[in-house]
């Protein structure tokens, strides 16, 4: 369905909380709310979420990507968490650019974010949930995301002011313009 190069940047639940609707649809809870939820399942509250572009190679459409923390995760086994990699999970939503705002094209639920080092974002999907959260919109059936590089500080400072000024205001607003930015650029493919 879709493939390109991605370029996200992350955001610290605990400091920017996640939007709450895109396109008039709601596409999560406030962390606050998910927490108890979240744990109740087994599944960690993730403590990011993150935000960017896809440019396909046909570059005829503009795509925005923003992932949240799950608001229904799966359970987790106890085999699947170890002391230094226990996947967290998104759900992702892809919209397209209109002059009256972002129309979500693609939904991904329950995306496994895992492996990478740190902030390096790894998204994958194998097997889409075939729950309709997402009307109007392509329910995704498999997701893959790795990030090639990733810039911090003042690189990722001056890729944001040239590419999400938006995204770069806030990290200023938030955390006074901080090293604490991350941006992950890299490679996305849906089906």
């Amino acid at each position: 369905m879709l493939s390109g190069f991605v370029h996200l940047w992350l955001f610290d639940v605990a400091a920017v909380p996640p939007p709450s609707e895109i396109d008039g649809r709601h596409i999560g809870a406030p962390p606050e709310a998910t927490t108890s939820e979240q744990h109740s399942h087994g599944a960690p509250t993730a403590s990011t979420w993150f935000q960017g572009h896809i440019l396909t190679v046909s570059a005829d459409t503009q795509y925005t990507l923003t992932g949240v923390p799950a608001l229904h995760p799966p359970p987790i086994h106890g085999c699947m968490v170890s002391e230094h990699d226990t996947p967290t999970y998104y759900d992702i939503y892809i919209s397209e650019y209109h002059a009256d705002g972002p129309v979500v094209k693609y939904c991904a639920i329950n995306v496994e974010r895992s492996g990478g080092s740190g902030d390096a974002v790894e998204l994958r999907l194998e097997d889409g949930s075939q729950v309709e959260r997402c009307p109007n919109a392509h329910m995704a059936k498999q997701l893959k995301l790795s990030t090639t590089k990733m810039v911090t500080g003042e690189r990722a400072r001056s890729h944001l002011e040239k590419y999400a000024p938006d995204a770069l205001s806030t990290y200023t607003d938030i955390a006074g313009g901080s090293d604490s930015m991350v941006v992950c650029l890299g490679v996305i493919s849906l089906g």
